[in-house]
């Protein structure tokens, strides 16, 4: 029997988090058993066939066991219990919270303890559910911090952790789930993939489609997401022509939408409090199917999008650039056929997850 690695989520599993079933459904070496507070359906389908071991399950007050875990670090017994007859011998979380939910988990059990750091987990400022004494505790007690960019790993060690801790190591995409071949659409189109919120940008892709509506009156946008955004993005787009909410997508819906498009647009950008992208996986995902991505150049967005090569970026908010890239896209067979053949290559290459999770197993061996 492989040795059993336990791969903690707060929730288990959203369907937001992708990259961590692929991840860990990735592992050849390891067994996953996926493990977290509470149980989040959206995603379950994504790890069908492993185990999980769920806090709420083993409690009659979750929401208790959950307070003492965040408030004093301390680990219900009969979840300590299950978790322990899973046998596993490292102890994986993904964000710097989960981090803080795993350090006595690590303990109890006596486990490694790997922590992930993806995103807003180290580019947020404090605040009162997450801020500097969680990340000093994770720092702590991690055997090896995981930096799913170089722009992660500079916060990371900005922050305080220890350099010498730090990987950056990217997660990576099934490049054989997506992978090209589909047909275009014959209308010029541009597609956005992501949640609703203010931090992921699509309100200045509206603002340049008044651009593409006058310069290109054909072209269409498909926003492909849901959240607390999506009101004020409706009403931003009433003026607009060609423009369609599609609401949320599965995995195979985002595939396809992603390789009939002719361009992706990724206008993400920096909140006030911190939020900012780590490695942003639509980016990878479009151009693995051979779709050109434009947006702006925002946290690790050049580090998955090479600029001028696989697509192009201008700066963050600069919506009259945003849409001229558009533009410059759409427009020209040419370049997107060049821009679509260089980012294959290159997420075959550095994004690759069979290729990316075996060097995430080196690591596992490493640390046992």
């Amino acid at each position: 029997m492989k040795p059993r690695a336990l791969i903690f989520t707060k929730r288990v599993l959203p369907a937001s988090n992708t990259f961590v079933a692929s991840q860990g459904n990735a592992l050849s070496d390891f067994e996953p058993v996926y493990i977290g507070l509470r149980h989040d359906p959206s995603g379950r389908s994504l790890i069908d066939g492993s185990s999980t071991c769920i806090l709420q399950d083993y409690t009659r007050f979750p929401g208790l066991a959950r307070a003492m875990l965040d408030g004093l670090q301390r680990l219900s017994p009969a979840w300590r219990d299950a978790l322990t007859d899973h046998q596993a011998v490292i102890l994986h979380a993904h964000f710097g919270k989960g981090g803080y939910y795993c350090s006595p988990i690590a303990g109890a059990l006596d486990l490694p303890l790997l922590t992930t750091f993806h995103g807003s987990d180290i580019t947020q400022r404090d605040r009162l559910s997450y801020g500097r004494r969680h990340r000093e505790t994770v720092f702590d007690r991690s055997e090896r911090i995981i930096a799913v960019s170089k722009f992660i790993e500079g916060k990371l060690i900005e922050a305080g952790c220890p350099a010498d801790k730090v990987l950056r190591h990217y997660i990576g995409i099934d490049t054989r789930f997506f992978s090209p071949g589909q047909q275009k659409r014959e209308r010029p189109t541009i597609l956005f993939v992501g949640r609703l919120i203010e931090q992921k940008g699509c309100q200045y892709l509206l603002q340049a489609m008044k651009t593409i509506n006058r310069e290109l009156p054909d072209a269409e946008l498909l926003v492909a997401g849901y959240g607390s955004y999506e009101a004020t993005l409706r009403r931003a787009a009433e003026d607009l022509r060609n423009v369609s909410f599609l609401g949320a997508q599965n995995r195979g819906e985002v595939r396809e939408l992603m390789a009939e498009a002719w361009v992706t647009c990724l206008p993400s950008i920096r909140m006030a409090r911190g939020n900012e992208e780590g490695l942003t996986t639509v980016a990878v995902e479009s151009q693995a199917v051979g779709t050109p991505v434009v947006g702006f150049e925002t946290g690790g967005v050049p580090e998955a999008v090479a600029d001028q090569k696989t697509g192009l970026l201008c700066r963050e908010k600069d919506v009259d650039a945003l849409a001229d890239r558009l533009l410059q896209v759409l427009r020209s067979p040419r370049l997107r056929d060049e821009l679509a053949s260089n980012g294959i290559a290159r997420v075959n290459d550095l994004f690759c997850i069979s290729k990316q999770t075996r060097k995430l197993e080196e690591i596992y061996h490493s640390v046992l």
